[in-house]
């Protein structure tokens, strides 16, 4: 505690600078203080400098009894350790975060620097080197990886550094003065830094160097004891003064004796010392970074192993696609001379023998393409295209292919496909070169016996083995056999050599479906006897991704006949075979032309830098056209830009300017971006021919290929180019003639990009906005007002982003011109299309049009609210003292029926009440009582002794009648919308009382019943008691139906007079409003309210008998009310006397105690009694009233309850204001409830009563 004294500025000391302000304040105004983990340095460490010191303390006042200052109580918390803690942890959580996603030493070193620079006070400098093991022995270098509060290039920290490491560095006497006493080197290390001999950190005295070497020798932290020498020049960051000391931290595990990859040095807190904790954490540091370290360094490793996988998988990849291309160049210049030489007349052994080249070089061409298929499966770029397919069919049609040739060989052959139902995904190409490769297999080696092609399947896979009786395989070469370029020692010639590699294939395409390849083998020798082979494909029965790819082959059979063709020839060679083959293709080259449209002004470009390919394309296409031919893909485009040719067929790998590049730049240049290109390429990649198609190739061939097929591919890509660029001319032409209809269009056109840039805008558009010829277009929103451009920059910006198809907007612009815009988004009409179209009409015109409807809309608007301001008005101040007038008119009955019981009561000694007297007291009372019925809720005949008077003086008997129902289900009162109720019956008995009046007999029935079912849908007639099922009594909520029926004895109405009668502003005919009055809403407003209650209304009349009007409503039964005997005090807020002072005598008359009110600010002084005697259970209040309203007072009178300054009070509105929005209002502003005057003291003591009671039992 201290008060005013001279020694509290010694007491407080060093801090007293910053807190003298604050005891000033506390001890003059009494104002307290406190402050949070508050950084006081108020004490100083060994070496002079403050200590790192956070309290946690306040100041609070102390008074005397006059609540003067007198003195201040001080407590305080020393929260360093928690502070200390805290930050150091916090720095831990984010490195850990951002070394997680590390994986280069550049991340690692990176990320350790952008933590560690947020906290400066525990590092305030930092540098980060890299180590590897020197060229020279016994050496390490160091790499500088990053730093903090570091100059650049400084003395105290050098780049790259290259420090000696001593040569027992590994030896048991460098890891303590334990480390001699164990056996083991590891155990040692283990052993020395666990037991803490030496402890974890060493101590250096070195003043002019790093001792870098001894904490990497030693893999212990090493602490220098004074660096002021070697960090002069360093940037201060925190506290006072630079560092005294710091730690360097070799970056790997203390049991680790393997030279560390990395070693940091940190200046330590000169605020804070060298404690356990401080040394703690460093090594919690130490710690993270190796793991993290560690895992960089194996990220790295791997990166490094996969680059060189993948290195070795592109070399192999470009060396297959080289052989490719150096394989296929020449197998196309002999396929290509070959087959046109058989297609001439030749001699037989000349057919024979050519015929024996092209079988031999197809077999060339198949072991090339397996050689790459091969290649891309090692690559992983060979990757299985699965289609669903039937699997029996499949394997049965690819196997009967070879029936003939197996059949000429003698041999029997069976196909045993089991039946199967579902789908089998598989590749359908590959799977065609499994199946084909396993039976030519067991046909080349078979002799004679039989061959079995069975399909078997099983729950998870199905079997397509090939069973063979050949010479079979030895055990020992059996798991060899699938090895490449493998061939059993029992191999038999067919007439062709096998090379090994279609087993190979096989098994590599079975795996790819996720199957296995099965073989079962054995030889005579083995056997005794029987011989033979059965190889069994597995391939899995399971589901897979359908790949929609639109280069998949379709050619199904086309390797199976290939392999079948050769193996025809295996058995018999037949001349006859290569004349059928000869006869169906011998076509003269004038024959060939025939199909073709090629014109001889056509122009080939022909590009390839063979010399004989070049030769023989151009043989091949020199009959029908003109062809220009160029040695590479420069040379070529230098040809096309001069004369663009009508196609140009192009080989792909080529010197100076490949066929890639070439295309690239034939659809660069406009002169020729629409010309055809045809590729020729031996590589099958299907990224090289994708890559062509996205680029624009119109189609992709491989070598060697068919002349035939060259030219029907070229013949059609030309065809389809020449009409394209015509297609071009007419479009180019219409596009012109569309320029010359926008220029000259009478409306303002625009066109806008998808981004919304304005692209296109005609003459008239500039016209409208007034944007010169030489401003850009984009600047629209500098030629309208600054009142509107923020409108229409946001309604642009819905056009272009937005979702509307169409917008619409009309505008001024600067110049005057009022226009209006319709803009159209492109791509909600065509989602090919995109951007925004839009047309301006200049509606100058029609804005004084639109101003004068504006203003008539005003008016109409105007008028409107001043005709619900009226009927608000004539509402309010005709309720008012009807509702005062019924207040008396009660008052009054009571009065009267309290004189007339004590009349009787005097009897024969008092005053005596002549029969006269008496009688004239019953007439009053029998007029003004409107009560006494026991149904009064249901029938509602208030209503009808209200027209008692007027039926009285026109001489009319006006009957009430009450249904069997009523009687039977002994209903004392309904839930129902009285108020609405109420002026459905009355308008009814006005109009029989006004069409009455002239009749000679006159009298008018008002009958009420119930029904506990609906009315038939064609009348509303009350279903009969034997219809009506209920059970006694009625339980409360029951839903029950009222219906009341109006008969008089009037002139009544024909169905002509009573077709539109319930229609707005109609009436029976043009006389009645002359001869009975009436505005003709009376009955269209019942109908409504019919409706609206869920019923209906109809009308039953014939003319000169009168009508009988009659409404049916749904309701639901209620018991009845009756105040009870229950103390509640009022509060009637009020500024009417009169119905001020008639509800006040209500109220104590039925035995309650009340206070009144004149308005509302009265009521808040009564509510707000600081006696607080005045304490009331309800507040009947007036909305509108003088000095303040209703709404205002319970606005406050709710706030106060909020606040806690005033208990719940249950508020209900009275009001003449019978409009639902004003009822809504009210309930919104806070009331309770609503009661609309006029109203019966009754009904509102027993609503009073049921809210308390709800609000007693704790329901809002």
């Amino acid at each position: 505690m201290w008060g005013r004294s001279a020694k509290v500025k010694e007491a407080w000391g060093p801090v007293w600078d910053g807190v003298s302000h604050l005891i000033d304040r506390c001890l003059t105004a009494g104002e307290p203080c406190y402050r949070e983990d508050d950084l006081l340095l108020y004490r100083r460490g060994p070496k002079g400098y403050w200590v790192e010191k956070y309290h946690t303390w306040s100041f609070i006042p102390l008074f005397d009894e006059e609540g003067k200052p007198l003195g201040l109580f001080n407590p305080t918390r020393d929260t360093t350790a928690s502070v200390l803690a805290r930050r150091r942890q916090e720095t831990m959580r984010d490195l850990s975060e951002q070394l997680l996603t590390a994986r280069t030493a550049t991340d690692f070193f990176g990320g350790i620097v952008e933590v560690l620079e947020q906290n400066s006070k525990d590092v305030p400098f930092l540098m980060c080197y890299s180590v590897e093991d020197s060229s020279e022995s016994h050496h390490v270098k160091l790499h500088l990886e990053s730093s903090i509060g570091v100059p650049e290039d400084h003395q105290a920290a050098p780049s790259d550094l290259e420090l000696p490491l001593p040569a027992d560095r590994f030896s048991r006497a460098a890891f303590g003065i334990k480390g001699n006493q164990l056996s083991s080197p590891t155990l040692s290390a283990i052993s020395a830094l666990s037991s803490g001999g030496g402890g974890r950190i060493r101590f250096s005295y070195e003043t002019q160097s790093w001792p870098i070497a001894q904490a990497i020798s030693t893999r212990q932290a090493v602490v220098v004891d004074d660096c002021t020498e070697l960090i002069k020049g360093f940037p201060l960051r925190q506290w006072e003064a630079l560092p005294h000391s710091a730690i360097i931290v070799p970056i790997s595990s203390e049991t680790s004796v393997e030279t560390p990859q990395a070693v940091i040095i940190i200046g330590l807190n000169i605020a804070s010392p060298l404690d356990s904790i401080y040394e703690d954490w460093i090594h919690v540091l130490r710690a993270h970074l190796t793991t993290s370290l560690g895992t960089v360094r194996a990220a790295e490793a791997e990166h490094q192993r996969q680059l060189e996988r993948d290195r070795m998988e592109r070399a192999k990849t470009a060396w297959f696609q080289g052989a490719a291309h150096d394989l296929r160049s020449p197998l196309t210049l002999v396929a290509g001379p070959l087959d046109d030489v058989l297609r001439t007349t030749l001699a037989s052994d000349q057919r024979t023998a050519l015929s024996l080249a092209q079988r031999n070089l197809a077999r060339v061409q198949r072991l090339v393409n397996a050689l790459l298929d091969f290649s891309r499966i090692e690559a992983g770029k060979l990757t299985g295209r699965f289609l669903p397919l039937d699997l029996g069919t499949f394997v049965k049609d690819l196997a009967s292919m070879f029936r003939p040739a197996v059949e000429r060989r003698k041999i029997k052959y069976y196909i045993n496909i089991e039946p199967h139902e579902g789908m089998v995904f598989v590749d359908p190409t590959l799977l065609e070169t499994v199946v084909t490769n396993l039976i030519s297999n067991a046909l080349k080696y078979t002799e004679k016996g039989l061959i079995t092609i069975k399909l078997t399947y099983y729950p998870h896979h199905a079997d397509i083995a090939i069973t063979d009786t050949g010479i079979g395989i030895p055990a020992a070469e059996l798991s060899a056999v699938t090895d490449r370029f493998h061939r059993a020692t029992t191999a038999l010639s067919r007439g062709t050599e096998g090379t090994g590699i279609g087993l190979a294939l096989s098994k590599e395409i079975v795996r790819l479906h996720g199957g296995d390849l099965l073989i079962t083998s054995q030889t005579a020798e083995e056997s005794g006897g029987s011989h033979g082979s059965t190889f069994t494909a597995r391939i899995p029965l399971i589901e897979r991704d359908v790949v929609q790819d639109h280069a998949v082959r379709n050619d199904f059979g086309a390797y199976g006949k290939a392999v079948v063709e050769e193996a025809m020839h295996w058995i018999l060679p037949s001349d006859a075979d290569s004349e059928s083959t000869w006869s169906d293709h011998n076509d003269s080259v004038s024959s060939r032309a025939e199909g073709f449209l090629f014109d001889r002004n056509d122009v080939l470009l022909l590009v390839d830098d063979n010399t004989d390919m070049r030769h023989y394309v151009k043989n091949i296409f020199a009959p029908y056209c003109r062809v220009i031919e160029a040695a590479n893909g420069k040379q070529a485009f230098e040809l096309a830009r001069k004369t663009p040719p009508h196609l140009i067929l192009s080989d792909l790998m080529m010197p100076v300017m490949n066929g890639q590049e070439l295309l690239a730049a034939i659809r660069a240049e406009s002169a020729t971006r629409m010309v055809p290109m045809v590729l020729l390429s031996a590589a099958t990649d299907d990224e090289l021919r994708l890559a062509a198609f996205v680029e624009g190739a119109e189609d992709f061939m491989l070598k060697p290929f068919k002349p035939r097929e060259l030219l029907a591919r070229v013949h059609l890509h030309m065809q389809i180019g020449k009409k394209r660029a015509h297609l071009e001319s007419l479009y180019a032409q219409r596009q012109q003639e569309l320029d010359v209809i926008l220029d000259y269009c009478p409306s303002g056109i625009v066109r806008a990009d998808a981004d919304g840039k304005i692209i296109y805008g005609n003459d008239t558009y500039r016209t409208y906005t007034g944007i010169p010829h030489n401003v850009d277009l984009n600047n629209w929103a500098d030629y309208v007002d600054d009142s509107i451009r923020p409108h229409l920059e946001a309604r642009w910006h819905g056009v272009v982003h937005g979702d509307e198809r169409e917008t619409t907007e009309s505008w001024k612009w600067s110049n005057g011109t009022s226009v209006s815009g319709t803009f159209i988004r492109l791509d909600k009409i065509d989602p090919r299309l995109s951007g925004v179209l839009g047309c301006l009409s200049d509606v100058s015109y029609q804005e004084e049009k639109l101003l004068e409807a504006e203003r008539r809309r005003i008016e109409a608007e105007e008028s409107k609210q001043q005709q619900e301001l009226l009927v608000d008005l004539t509402s309010h101040e005709i309720r008012t003292p009807v509702s005062a007038i019924l207040q008396c008119s009660s008052l009054v009955k009571e009065n009267l029926t309290a004189l007339q019981g004590q009349l009787r009561r005097v009897g024969d000694n008092g005053f005596k009440a002549t029969p006269q007297l008496l009688a004239e007291i019953d007439e009053d009372l029998e007029a003004l009582d409107s009560e006494s019925r026991p149904l009064e809720p249901v029938a509602n005949d208030q209503i009808v002794s209200v027209f008692a008077s007027e039926a009285k003086m026109k001489r009319i008997q006006l009957v009430l009648e009450f249904g069997e129902n009523i009687d039977r289900a002994g209903i004392t009162s309904i839930k129902t919308d009285h108020v609405r109720l109420h002026q459905v019956v009355t308008n009814l008995i006005s109009n029989a009382i006004r069409f009455t009046a002239s009749s000679k007999t006159r009298v008018i029935t008002v009958k009420y019943e119930i029904g506990f079912a609906p009315p038939a849908d064609t009348t509303c007639a009350p279903p009969s008691a034997e219809e009506t099922v209920v059970t006694l009594p009625v339980k409360e909520d029951t839903k029950v139906w009222l219906f009341v029926a109006i008969k008089d004895t009037g002139p009544g109405l024909g169905p002509t007079e009573q077709a539109g009668l319930f229609q707005r502003f109609s009436q029976g005919n043009k006389m009645v409003h002359t001869k009975f009055g009436g505005s003709g809403l009376g009955l269209f407003i019942c109908k409504r309210i019919s409706e609206l209650l869920g019923g209906r209304i109809e009308l039953e009349s014939q003319l000169g008998v009168g009508s009988a009007p009659a409404p049916t409503l749904s309701y639901s039964p209620v018991k009845s009310v009756t105040p009870g005997q229950i103390s509640i005090h009022f509060l009637i807020v009020e500024d009417n006397i009169i119905n001020q002072t008639v509800l006040k005598r209500q109220i104590v008359k039925a035995g309650f105690t009340c206070d009144v009110a004149n308005n509302g600010q009265e009521a808040l002084d009564y509510i707000h009694d600081p006696t607080g005697k005045r304490v009331y259970d309800v507040i009947l209040m007036d909305l509108e009233m003088p000095v303040m309203d209703g709404l205002t007072a319970i606005k406050h009178i709710r706030k106060a309850e909020a606040e806690g300054t005033l208990r719940p009070q249950l508020v209900i509105a009275l009001t003449g204001n019978a409009r639902q929005g004003q009822i809504d209002q009210a309930l919104a502003a806070g009331m309770d409830d609503v009661v609309i005057k006029p109203y019966k003291l009754l009904d509102l003591i027993a609503k009073v009563q049921s809210r308390l009671k709800t609000l007693a039992n704790g329901t809002p």
